[in-house]
């Protein structure tokens, strides 16, 4: 069962420019000055989007993103422009919550869509050298549009200096470049597409946190059993078009280096190797199944904080005040009715230990295998046998460095001993686990 103990949203922060600073102090002296509303402020930075896809012009040129977030109930879509030279010349989007009620609405043709019809429209001359604009979409609209609904699809259409015209949405890497997904691609002659967004991609909602001990050996040089060698939470939001897992890398006690996977199975999954699955760094096909690579290298995304007595370690030691380093991932895949969806086992995660090495290995989360005798599992000094990697189904606090995961939670149980699911619903000695919420 989904279990969230911490809902964070995630923060926007509005940079204003210095025209709007002095409105902001001249307000202070007279009430009639009415500040510009968020579609027209300028230098817009979103420091937490909770989505972002690709800006594709020609259908394979990529020339910048479009970031989705939120401004209280309101939701924010800023269009923004990375390749040199190129400009906004005319930007032209909508929202719907689906394709029969965009065309009841005569905002998609035999051709296509209409961008002409949208409702949130903006035009600028190339001598503006417009790289970026914000349109805020009231929630009195998506509320008419989509009642009630948590997800609704985006349409989002530019017009460029360079004479070519830009769609947002999931893309992939091609020999000619990149390709927006067929799957999320409007009916009709004219080459455009639209995305999924869901309210719930603007929280932070641990559903698990998965901890591992790296070592394959056995016995007095072993693991120590803190199980913070790697932690990684996540969250899972499900809608009808799309799978959003969302992964935050918290914490490596480690001198080995990892990369963190997921398997799923291929059956549902829409174009998976040409569009469908976004923000891997690798995609592979073992089977019937994908290995989505998420971090290729822990010690990249977590790299050693170099402080005594454990140079090594990232976020596992008493002496540290924050949550730094840290990795944030959104892996989007999309899906159809083939794809069968378990909340209690949304994907399979595990790590390979010494990535691109001829001695690496892989070790799995031991609960989530179908069979025990797969699971990987290490025995300690006392023959006691025990779980390389663990589930918890919720945020949960890893052991500090070097300290045994039993002092910390007296109920954690070797296998050997007989398991007990729920040892880490009792922290018997909080000054035995890091101290501070990562999420």
């Amino acid at each position: 069962m989904k279990r969230t103990i911490h809902n964070l949203k995630k923060g926007i922060i509005f940079t204003l420019s210095l025209m709007v600073l002095g409105l902001m102090n001249q307000s202070c002296k007279d009430d009639d000055i009415e500040l510009p509303d968020a579609e027209t402020l300028k230098d817009l930075v979103i420091e937490y989007p909770c989505k972002e896809v690709c800006l594709v012009a020609g259908q394979h040129m990529q020339v910048g993103s479009v970031i989705v977030s939120q401004d209280g109930d309101d939701i924010l879509v800023t269009y923004n422009i990375t390749e040199s030279g190129v400009y906004l010349l005319e930007t032209h989007l909508d929202i719907f919550a689906n394709l029969e009620q965009f065309d009841a609405a005569e905002k998609l043709g035999d051709e296509g869509p209409i961008p002409g019809r949208f409702e949130f429209k903006k035009s600028w001359k190339a001598s503006d050298m417009t790289t970026s604009y914000t349109v805020a979409i009231p929630k009195e609209y998506f509320d008419g549009i989509a009642p009630g609904a948590d997800c609704f699809y985006i349409a989002s259409h530019a017009a460029l200096s360079n004479g070519e015209t830009a769609w947002g949405g999931f893309c992939a890497e091609t020999d000619q470049g990149v390709s927006l997904s067929e799957a999320m691609q409007f009916p009709g002659e004219n080459w455009s597409v639209y995305f999924e967004f869901c309210l719930d991609e603007c929280l932070t909602m641990v559903d698990y946190t998965y901890a591992w001990e790296d070592l394959m050996k056995n016995g007095a040089d072993g693991n120590d059993g803190d199980y913070n060698d790697l932690v990684i939470k996540s969250d899972v939001i499900r809608s009808q078009d799309m799978l959003v897992i969302s992964i935050y890398a918290a914490a490596r006690g480690a001198n080995y280096d990892h990369a963190f996977k997921i398997k799923l199975p291929k059956s549902g999954i829409i174009d998976g190797l040409t569009g469908g699955i976004n923000g891997a760094a690798n995609i592979e096909e073992d089977g019937d199944s994908y290995i989505i690579t998420v971090f290729a290298s822990t010690k990249a995304v977590l790299p050693a904080e170099n402080e005594a007595p454990h140079p090594f370690a990232a976020n596992t030691l008493k002496t540290d005040t924050d949550c730094e380093p840290h990795a944030n991932a959104i892996i989007t895949i999309l899906t159809d009715e083939n794809f069968s969806f378990d909340p209690d086992f949304p994907y399979e995660p595990f790590i390979t230990v010494h990535p691109g090495m001829a001695n690496a290995y892989d070790l799995n989360i031991w609960e989530l295998q179908a069979d025990p005798n797969n699971g990987s599992t290490w025995i300690d000094a006392n023959g006691k046998e025990h779980p390389n990697g663990i589930i918890i189904p919720y945020s949960w606090q890893w052991p500090y460095e070097k300290t045994y995961i039993g002092e910390a939670y007296g109920n954690f149980t070797s296998i050997t001993d007989g398991w007990n699911a729920n040892w880490a619903n009792n922290l018997t000695d909080a000054n035995k686990v890091f101290d501070l919420i990562c999420e």
